[in-house]
């Protein structure tokens, strides 16, 4: 068990998700009730290790409030709620891998974007007010904010003065018209079908799904 702890003080160290919530009033609201702690009971991580059979990559399972009983990656971790459902421990698993390559391989995932027309956008040239109510989400930390047609699909709290990690919606930020849209660009529809709310937020999110289904 004293593994676990090591493992996720390791893997702050590395990406500093933690930190970047705390640091952040709505997104450190939304966690307040929230442990982000290994599980005493590890053996659906010994299976999932099995599965994933990468001696680089672990799974760890955390209390199963973390992150709103998400599963997400760290650092070569894979996180899993506890009490989660092994039925899907294969999809989620292969979801979770895509991130972890996402992560190992920056450059390459990168390119992705600019080849399928995603565009890296700064910080700055998003409102604040919409900056702090988006949810940071551990999957997509490092390369926060991309433009699909000069919009940027933002992860929102529902409610800004009770935010919950799971009531979230997604908007689209029109960077030339300075407005907050609700529905997607007619051109990202065309391209990619109808995405669902977690798969819209962004394109690392996006790929994963569609690993899903295969």
């Amino acid at each position: 068990m004293s593994q676990y702890p090591e493992l996720l003080r390791k893997a702050e160290q590395a990406d500093g998700f933690q930190d970047k919530c705390k640091r952040c009033p709505v997104n450190s609201a939304a966690r307040a009730m929230c442990s982000y702690t290994a599980w005493p009971d590890q053996s659906l991580a010994a299976t999932a290790d099995a599965i994933i059979n990468d001696p680089a990559v672990r799974s760890i399972i955390l209390h199963p409030t973390a992150e709103g009983g998400m599963p997400h990656t760290r650092p070569n971790i894979i996180c899993l709620p506890a009490y989660y459902p092994e039925v899907k421990l294969r999809t989620t698993l292969a979801h979770e891998m895509i991130h972890i390559s996402q992560r190992r391989q920056p450059t390459l995932w990168a390119s992705r974007c600019a080849v399928e027309g995603w565009k890296a956008v700064d910080e700055d040239d998003i409102p604040q007010e919409w900056v702090r109510r988006s949810r940071i989400n551990p999957d997509t930390a490092a390369n926060r904010w991309l433009a699909w047609d000069g919009h940027v699909p933002l992860p929102l709290f529902v409610r800004e003065d009770r935010p919950e990690l799971r009531d979230v919606v997604v908007r689209w930020y029109d960077m030339e018209e300075g407005l907050l849209r609700s529905q997607p660009p007619a051109s990202l529809v065309k391209k990619y079908g109808s995405l669902g709310t977690s798969s819209m937020e962004h394109p690392y999110e996006l790929w994963a799904y569609q690993s899903e289904r295969h």
